[in-house]
């Protein structure tokens, strides 16, 4: 049948954007989109930027194993190595993501930045661990 989609196809393919390249730039923007809340909501120029570069970073690890054509299906080669040993891509987005919005809500809660940015990194560590041993790694498609 013309013009059915199968979920093996490749959307990129011919183009100069990447999912990679698409996940930068939402990144970037959720800088940019949370320093606006946090200087409207917070009224403190400090907490938006900051919840917007880990929430981004989250976000750049993350969106390009969901949009390749294989998604979480194409692991990584090394499917017993702990994320001790070897970088967890699928972890790490949802350690950064989760420490940003929980830097955003210490935010409204009147936690002072310098124990906000020590606790969310604390909080993206423990969530990377408990993700990299109960999640498989994804690769990214070359």
């Amino acid at each position: 049948m013309p013009g059915t989609f199968e979920p093996d196809d490749d959307a990129f393919e011919g183009t100069p954007l990447t999912p990679t390249r698409l996940a930068i730039v939402v990144g970037v923007g959720d800088v940019f989109i949370f320093s606006l809340i946090g200087y409207l909501v917070l009224e403190n120029p400090a907490f938006g930027p900051i919840a917007g570069l880990l929430v981004g970073l989250g976000i750049y690890h993350t969106l390009p194993i969901f949009m390749q054509p294989a998604g979480l299906e194409a692991e990584h080669e090394h499917r017993d190595a702990s994320p001790v040993r070897e970088y967890h891509r699928l972890a790490a987005g949802f350690g950064f993501s989760i420490a940003g919005i929980l830097f955003f809500a210490m935010g409204m809660t009147d936690v002072d930045i310098v124990l906000g940015i020590p606790g969310a990194l604390v909080v993206a560590a423990l969530v990377y661990l408990i993700a990299g041993f109960a999640f498989p790694n994804a690769g990214l498609e070359n």
